[in-house]
């Protein structure tokens, strides 16, 4: 005698019940998948925006840095690498100082707002940059706040900085 029974029944095929169970079942599964891409693409793209606007900065201070390095340098003798300024060592507001003679020259040399076209997408970007001035002597580090803001005004990146005229430095104390 056989030991072992077999449904042999003609009908061995799925319920509706369980055809509809096993459909929710992929539907979850490939809305939690598209959920997921989506998600990712948009931290991608947020990702790509920032580091654009962190391009954009890194840039400018550059050309800022750049400035800061030849304030009062002496090109003609080797010897003496910068003409000291003494007034603007020894300034007694922040409007003469080292810091004040920077922001004058990154002002006349490189725009303090730009407008950029974003490589992701080709949308409108500001870049802003605010110079600030030293309230207490001495009168030397002049303090940035950069700023890249989409066309709707939205904050992409916000860097604040110091940068230091290397002329400064050569001042007697």
């Amino acid at each position: 005698m056989n030991k072992y029974i077999f449904n042999t029944a003609p009908n061995g095929g799925f319920t509706l019940v369980e055809v509809l169970v096993g459909l929710l079942v992929i539907v979850g599964f490939i809305s939690t998948a598209m959920q997921a891409i989506v998600t990712a693409t948009a931290f991608k793209v947020k990702g790509q925006e920032l580091s654009e606007a962190t391009t954009w900065i890194q840039e400018d201070l550059e050309r800022v840095r750049y400035e800061a390095n030849r304030l009062d340098y002496n090109a003609v003798d080797p010897e003496i690498d910068y003409n000291v300024n003494l007034p603007a060592c020894e300034a007694t507001s922040n409007s003469l100082g080292y810091a004040a003679q920077l922001r004058d020259r990154i002002a006349s040399n490189a725009p303090v707002e730009t407008n950029q076209l974003s490589a992701v997408g080709n949308r409108p970007y500001t870049l802003r940059r605010t110079p600030i001035l030293p309230t207490s002597a001495p009168y030397h580090v002049l303090s940035l706040e950069y700023e890249v803001v989409s066309a709707d005004n939205i904050p992409i990146s916000i860097l604040h900085t110091k940068v230091i005229p290397d002329a400064s430095l050569k001042c007697p104390s």
